[in-house]
């Protein structure tokens, strides 16, 4: 279970090591409901969960074009970007039948298109406060 709090980043590697410490401890089944503007740092946080999970960070990008991108590491990691796909789109994308896929963690980033939250996701909302400075809330629902 992940904690819920709020957490202020003063640079990319400091966020970087919040989703590393993060992904480390993961258990099959996590979902990540990535929520925040351009700039703000999904793509790297998402970087350091793949890091804790055992993957090679350099190979996670975000999967705007391609929708998504699987890895493998200690467990499988599936990265969903919804920032390109119009709601009216998400039946086929096929969200339901991933998160549903065993040895499986899930990082959606641009979550706010998505119409349901899916039960037990951890939602992670980033905010700019400066050039150099996040605000990252984690919330499990």
């Amino acid at each position: 279970m992940i904690k819920s709090g709020e957490s202020i980043t003063r640079s990319p590697r400091e966020t970087f090591e919040l989703g590393k410490e993060l992904g480390s401890s993961l258990t099959a089944g996590a979902v990540f409901l990535l929520k925040g503007d351009l700039g703000t740092g999904k793509t790297v946080f998402a970087k350091g969960l793949a890091a804790g999970l055992g993957i090679d960070p350099s190979e996670v990008t975000s999967p705007s074009f391609t929708l998504i991108n699987e890895h493998v590491g200690r467990l499988r990691l599936v990265h969903v970007d919804l920032y390109r796909l119009g709601s009216d789109r998400l039946t086929e994308l096929g969200i339901d039948e991933i998160l549903a896929e065993p040895n499986t963690v899930t990082i959606i980033e641009w979550a706010e298109r998505l119409q349901r939250k899916p039960e037990g996701s951890i939602e992670v909302e980033f905010t700019y406060v400066s050039p150099s400075q996040r605000r990252i809330v984690t919330t499990q629902s």
